[in-house]
């Protein structure tokens, strides 16, 4: 068996933006005339969970309160989309790894939880340190039923690539995410951010974990991962 595909398990994965994703939330608090406000720590609190629900539903439920989660989450991703468009650094060694894939015509795909205006203006802003190199595919909240720690986004993923799942390697900065792979039986490796990092949580993704990205690093991880099944 041979590895033919690579998933980024979200945003964060492929570059640093939670704390524009904060900010964008407190952006879109205030234009919906909400009084709420998130530091960081109830922001790493609400979105670190491996509950599937909408971070606004969890912290109206907190305090006791109601509000029109759909518009509040239309206004965060359009607030989150322009502060991408900006211009985003990739992390360190996404770039080498996205470089080796196309060498090797490995399809790489982008799971997410977050909305596709956000995810569009993340790739378009990522672009040129991409080396132009796209995503074979890309399931977005919109694409889905159920999100993450649920397996379907990489379900989806599998299905539209036509690869098996022990022939892929998902990169996971979350415990949601590297959840989600495992379930679909995608071979893992962690990559947490500093979402994960300033919550004290590690992402053991099935493959190991690592704070910059390399090839031999993604190699190393898809084998790991592969030994207990062939025990």
């Amino acid at each position: 068996m041979s590895l033919d595909a690579i998933f980024f398990g979200g945003i964060g994965a492929i570059s640093e933006c939670a704390d524009l994703d904060r900010t964008a939330w407190n952006g879109a608090f205030r234009a919906q005339g909400l009084d709420w406000d998130w530091n960081w720590d109830t922001y790493q609190s609400l979105v670190s969970t491996r509950d599937a629900r909408s971070p606004v539903q969890r912290f109206a439920a907190r305090r006791g309160e109601t509000t029109n989660v759909d518009a509040v989450e239309r206004t965060q991703a359009r607030l989150f989309a322009a502060m991408l468009a900006e211009g985003l650094p990739l992390r360190p060694g996404v770039a080498d790894v996205i470089r080796m894939a196309a060498r090797r015509g490995l399809k790489l795909g982008l799971v997410s939880r977050s909305a596709t205006e956000p995810v569009r203006a993340m790739l378009k802003a990522t672009a040129r340190a991409r080396g132009g190199v796209g995503f074979a595919v890309a399931i977005l909240r919109d694409d889905l039923t159920h999100l993450p720690p649920h397996p379907e986004a990489y379900q989806l993923a599998l299905a539209q690539l036509g690869v098996e799942p022990m022939a892929a390697l998902a990169i996971v900065d979350t415990p949601a995410a590297a959840q989600a792979a495992a379930a679909a039986g995608i071979p893992t490796l962690g990559f947490p951010g500093v979402l994960a990092r300033s919550g004290g949580v590690g992402v053991p993704g099935r493959g190991g974990e690592v704070m910059v990205l390399s090839p031999a690093d993604i190699d190393a991880a898809w084998r790991r991962s592969l030994r207990p099944a062939a025990e």
